[in-house]
């Protein structure tokens, strides 16, 4: 079930209100602040759940119905609030057991596509191949990709899953119409455009093995899939998974990371988790990511007065700033690009700080649960509202910290 934005009430006896108590802990306001109400199963409710309805203070606000685990079945209710530093807000929220859900304006996009014959790209919610079959190109956009009203992202199915980089100059939906792939009649027109080349470097964020020092691909897997797990018009969640991840000593392990992005930010939740067996065995296992260093190979020319620059701080942010073609095999159509990337990493996922040439990373370890979670995000130089500068961009980082620190609780009647 994918989500199902905002209520049009419907005739049901079959009904449920919860009181829902939104606090926001720390001092400063938050705006489009994301808020997940985990829904009664059916045993306890008595009907499933097929639509929902969210007031504040006698308004009505958006809402989206999740399916999170597949089954059919909606399992969570998400919406955004703004909020005041110290505030707490409380909403009703009603689950309906019939219910027909209308579609506002969409502030999120979501594509997992197949590249087909007539160019049609019909939609999937899920792909998966043997790990050796090569379907980088067979998949449009080569990835499944998702887009805020501030930033697009695309995660490459093959063995780099380098996070790729959308930036444009206008907040607004973009990717319907130009794919990741801008053409000149769009770009004249003020679309935005890919504005990262990876290379060899990590990119913004990618997630990595870490073997010998180094980041490393992942090539050993026995079956590699993408899958679209919920979007709506409020929030997409999109899965990457490797099963039968070969390690050094011979045993495997399956890897699942999803990627969460919420209207109204530029920035990724990234959650990944580990199985391995014998379920009891620790998983010591280390593993990498970071940002690029940005226009450190670039000529001064390409760098348009933007300076390489980057920070790797002992507090889990790494950020760097610089310019360069966003692809290098079309110098002619698509300028250098300055742009800043960022990545925080929570202290207890920390083992190590590492900087190459190419590089600034986290050398990172699951907790107890076999998990690791993390954030990721990125500006656009050509944004008409954001960042311009190094100085601008570094300024930033602990505000960003300090909102993604502290999320809203939220508690249930």
């Amino acid at each position: 079930m994918l989500g199902m934005p905002f209520f049009c009430l419907m005739a049901s006896a079959q009904t449920k209100t919860l009181q829902v108590t939104v606090s926001n802990s720390w001092s400063e306001e938050k705006a489009d602040e994301p808020v997940v109400v985990k829904l009664p199963g059916k045993k306890k409710l008595g009907f499933d759940v097929k639509a929902a309805k969210v007031t504040c203070e006698d308004r009505e606000v958006v809402c989206q119905l999740d399916d999170m685990d597949g089954d059919l079945r909606a399992d969570e209710v998400f919406f955004l609030t703004d909020i005041k530093g110290k505030e707490t807000k409380t909403f009703e929220v009603t689950l309906l057991a019939q219910g027909q859900q209308s579609s506002p304006i969409k502030r999120i996009y979501t594509a997992l596509q197949i590249r087909d014959k007539q160019d049609k790209h019909p939609d999937a919610l899920r792909v998966e191949a043997a790990g050796r079959s090569f379907l980088f190109n067979d998949i449009y956009m080569h990835g499944v990709t998702i887009e805020s009203e501030l930033t697009g992202y695309r995660i490459y199915f093959d063995h780099r899953q380098n996070i790729d980089l959308y930036g444009k100059k206008f907040r607004r939906i973009e990717l319907p119409e130009t794919q990741f792939y801008t053409s000149e009649e769009q770009l004249r027109e003020g679309y935005g455009v890919d504005v990262l080349w990876a290379g060899n470097a990590i990119g913004c964020g990618s997630f990595k093995d870490w073997k010998e020092g180094g980041p490393e691909n992942w090539t050993n897997v026995a079956v590699r899939g993408q899958r679209v797990v919920t979007t709506g018009a409020l929030r997409t969640v999109v899965e990457v998974y490797d099963l039968g991840v070969e390690a050094t000593d011979g045993s495997t392990y399956d890897m699942h990371q999803y990627y969460s992005l919420y209207a109204g930010h530029r920035d990724l939740k990234v959650d990944v988790h580990f199985d391995q067996t014998p379920e009891k065995k620790p998983f010591e296992k280390l593993f990498c990511t970071g940002v690029q260093k940005v226009g450190t190979t670039a000529d001064e020319k390409t760098r348009r007065g933007h300076q390489a620059e980057g920070i790797l701080q002992r507090d889990g942010i790494a950020a760097s700033w610089g310019c360069d073609y966003p692809d290098m095999g079309k110098k002619q159509l698509w300028a250098p690009e300055p742009v800043g990337l960022a990545v925080y990493v929570p202290k207890e996922h920390i083992a190590d700080r590492k900087e190459d040439d190419l590089n600034y990373l986290y050398v990172v370890k699951p907790d107890k649960n076999k998990s690791i979670h993390y954030y990721v995000s990125f500006c656009a130089d050509k944004e008409e509202k954001g960042y311009h500068s190094a100085k601008e961009w570094f300024a930033s980082m602990d505000g960003w910290k300090g909102s993604v620190s502290h999320p809203v609780s939220v508690r249930v009647k």
